[in-house]
């Protein structure tokens, strides 16, 4: 129909099956499952983190408390 041998067509779908198949193992090995990935990556683990933020004294950004330096403007937080 398109000038496209049989072999090339099924040499594509095996191609496009084997992203597949090695995409969700990659999710696998990330951690991730049905439930992180239709919620969002980690999106759970953001929001509790967020909530326990404080405010760098030097340039107002949120931090971890436990942040010995600001990845936000650099300076050394004692």
């Amino acid at each position: 129909m398109f000038g496209i041998d049989g072999g090339v067509l099924i040499g594509a779908i095996i191609i496009v099956l084997i992203c597949i198949i090695f995409l969700k193992g990659f999710d696998k090995i990330a951690g991730r499952g049905p439930k992180q990935i239709k919620d969002g990556i980690n999106r759970s683990n953001i929001t509790k983190d967020a909530e326990f933020r404080i405010s760098c004294p030097y340039c107002s950004e949120k931090i971890l408390p436990s942040a010995k330096k600001c990845p936000f403007c650099k300076t050394d937080l004692k």
